[in-house]
């Protein structure tokens, strides 16, 4: 097994090689002065538009959602169930169920009997058998 030598270093090996400048006229040229082009009144003239009309898919987003809810009237089947009390405003139109609580007239919320919100309890109407909606 031989040892390694390092090879000597000469001069050639740190010959410095000769650069010129480039030449930054053509950048310069392209730098020039910018003008900011004039501006008229056609370039602010205002287009007529409408807000974008959509689909009906079935279902529509409502301002409010469903009416606010209120607590106080359960019933007993199996285990306690709450049913949706709402304002007297907020009620479908039509036969309405009225309680007062508390100096307060609130609507019970009628719905289908094929709801899936439909409580067991049920109430005979002009437009047929309602039930009342459980609170949700």
């Amino acid at each position: 097994m031989s040892i390694y030598t390092v090879p000597a270093l000469t001069a050639v090996d740190f010959a410095l090689t000769p650069h010129t400048v480039p030449d930054l006229t053509p950048a310069g040229q392209a730098l020039s002065v910018y003008s900011v082009p004039a501006l008229s009144a056609v370039d602010f003239a205002l287009s007529a538009w409408s807000l974008p009309t959509y689909p009906y898919v079935g279902w529509e987003l409502l301002p409010g959602g469903f009416p606010t809810q209120f607590s106080g009237l359960r019933y007993f089947s199996g285990s306690v169930k709450e049913l949706c009390l709402v304002a007297v405003a907020d009620a479908p139109s039509g036969a309405q169920w009225r309680i007062q609580k508390g100096g307060t007239t609130y609507a019970v919320y009628l719905v289908d009997t094929t709801d899936p919100n439909a409580s067991g309890v049920r109430l005979q109407t002009a437009a047929g058998v309602k039930a009342a909606r459980l609170k949700t």
